[in-house]
């Protein structure tokens, strides 16, 4: 699979490549084609990436599959995802193989959902995600689903320095995605935010707190020029 990916987003960059006549002045065009040429590449590191931390050996059998689900992730990078955003997809591509399969339909769905995404979502959504796979906190005065936002809001505050309201507030923001909805929660605070089916889907493909980590980590590895 990795030489797969690997040809089809030499491909890519190879037909994208923009001809300088055809786009208007040349100073111009240039600049254009740097800036694409850069994020292409780095949206194929990013991929290669991921896709050498995979578990296990993917086996792949469709490759007009591969070029379709290649297409929309670079696409996303020329349009300027931020690389937390197309370690996600490219993380989706990695856990779909291992798991479900790898199917075009499926990611151009979860593309859509998470390339533009802000990086504070990411990480309330990771957040969530681990909360929500851990065993819940009973308590005799509080309700469960309340409970468990606030220990998500008590999570993001001491470990990411989101502060309570806007952690809220960016959950809120979730609710678009179809990754997070709200319950009932109190007399006090009516409704909050809680994990949907969806991102239960979205967990049995990747851990979106580790890719957050491998990001942090690609980051401060590489060089300054990126």
């Amino acid at each position: 699979m990795l030489e797969l990916f690997g040809a089809l987003v030499g491909d890519y960059m190879a037909a994208a490549s923009i001809p300088l006549a055809a786009t208007g002045p040349a100073a111009g065009a240039l600049t254009l084609r740097v800036l694409l040429e850069k994020r292409t590449r780095t949206a194929r590191d990013i991929l290669l990436a991921e896709i050498r931390q995979g578990r296990s050996l993917i086996e792949f059998h469709d490759a007009d599959e591969a070029a379709a689900i290649t297409y929309r992730y670079m696409r996303a990078a020329e349009e300027g995802a931020a690389r937390l955003n197309l370690r996600l997809l490219a993380g989706v591509i990695v856990g779909s193989a291992e798991g479900p399969g790898l199917y075009a339909d499926d990611f151009l769905r979860w593309a859509d959902i998470l390339a533009g995404l802000k990086r504070e979502e990411v990480i309330t959504l990771g957040v969530i995600q681990r909360l929500a796979e851990q065993p819940p906190v009973v308590s005799a005065d509080i309700a469960p689903s309340l409970q468990f936002w606030l220990n998500c809001s008590e999570v993001l505050q001491r470990e990411y320095g989101l502060e309570s309201h806007a952690a809220t507030a960016t959950a809120h923001a979730l609710l678009r995605t179809g990754l997070v909805q709200l319950v009932s929660g109190s007399m006090e605070i009516v409704v909050v935010p809680a994990p949907t089916h969806e991102l239960s889907n979205l967990s049995a493909l990747l851990l979106i707190e580790g890719i957050i980590t491998r990001e942090n980590s690609a980051r401060f590895e590489e060089p300054a020029e990126r």
